[in-house]
């Protein structure tokens, strides 16, 4: 019995401990996340998705717009790069801006990099450049 109670124990810390090892993300799933919160007008949280460095321009483009409303949001194209590092993405937002019904599509070239933590082989995908401008704000 004693032994069995130990074993189970030890497994209990071994989980423990393999759970809380970070492992970067696979860059794909990253967008997803990214294009997700877009399609729901989740600008803060698509935000998150974006370098400290651009994160301003981005939420200047998307501040709180009544009048917009994403119909669709999808990455279309997904090329790494050859450093494992660098991902290029093609992002088409799909939606319309009142007081048109027409709707239109946005594209928006992203650059992700993989930002490393120090000393450590785990990391954040986060895109690296500038949305384009959005039509309606040109």
């Amino acid at each position: 019995m004693r032994n069995i109670f130990t074993l189970l124990l030890l497994t209990l810390l071994l989980t423990a401990c393999l759970s809380s090892l970070q492992v970067t993300p696979k860059q794909d799933k990253v967008s997803e996340g990214f294009s997700e919160a877009m399609r729901w007008s989740d600008f803060q949280g698509a935000a998150a998705y974006v370098n400290l460095r651009v994160r301003g321009a981005f939420m200047e483009q998307f501040q709180e717009d009544d009048d917009l409303h994403i119909v669709d949001s999808s990455i279309t194209s997904i090329d790494l790069g050859e450093d494992k590092e660098r991902v290029d993405t093609a992002y088409v937002m799909e939606y319309y801006h009142l007081p048109s019904s027409q709707i239109k599509k946005w594209r928006w070239k992203q650059q992700w990099r993989l930002i490393k933590k120090k000393d450590s082989d785990s990391g954040t995908w986060l895109i690296d450049n500038e949305p384009p401008p959005l039509p309606w704000k040109q």
